[in-house]
């Protein structure tokens, strides 16, 4: 009898071993994932919110910079059209207006020189009011496209990791303090890019 207590005595402790360090490998895995994508249950129902920083999501997107990069150009093409034009029309009047004091024109060369001014004059707002609502349009299109992104990639990414709110978040915005362990914006950013990497490769 006492060595049938001795062995199961053995057993039970072993099986106790096990059973601690099962639940220390359980703990450490749990450990793992919160390093990756840091998630704050609020409540006893595991009601998970996280939130990503807007600002550092423009920096880190590679799509939102590429988008960024192409109409920031186009933005500084447009204003050095705008001011080519317009230094045109004032050096021509200018000119002109020297050639009239010192009575080098005539009536008739005078009227032509008003016809040309104006017609130079309105190309430059023609110009602005055409191109200027082009680019802006193009803007506002593109900024729904990545503002479509977000929310689709959010979406999948608030699904994979179990998250039941994801906010972006912005300086300035009526929120006094977010814990900073509900911070994922790394992960999301590092997510949007791989996920626009699948798309662009599929096409």
């Amino acid at each position: 009898m006492n060595l049938i207590n001795i062995k199961m005595s053995k057993i039970l402790f072993l099986a106790v071993m096990v059973f601690i360090f099962s639940c220390g490998d359980s703990k450490e895995k749990q450990k793992v994932i919160e390093k990756q994508v840091n998630l704050v249950s609020q409540d006893s129902t595991d009601f998970i919110i996280a939130f990503y920083y807007n600002d550092s999501v423009e920096i880190g997107f590679e799509y939102y910079k590429k988008i960024e990069g192409n109409l920031n150009s186009r933005q500084v093409s447009y204003q050095n059209q705008v001011q080519s034009k317009t230094q045109k029309y004032q050096n021509y009047v200018s000119k002109k207006q020297k050639d009239i004091q010192a009575g080098l024109l005539s009536e008739n060369e005078m009227i032509k020189v008003q016809q040309k001014a104006a017609q130079m004059e309105q190309e430059i707002l023609q110009y602005q009011q055409r191109e200027g609502a082009r680019l802006e349009e193009d803007m506002l299109k593109n900024m729904q496209t990545i503002n479509n992104k977000l929310e689709a990639f959010g979406k999948l990414f608030s699904e994979n990791h179990g998250i039941d709110i994801l906010m972006g978040y912005s300086s300035g915005q009526q929120i006094n303090y977010i814990s900073p362990q509900m911070d994922v914006t790394s992960a999301f950013i590092d997510f949007l890019n791989a996920e626009q990497k699948k798309l662009e490769e599929g096409l």
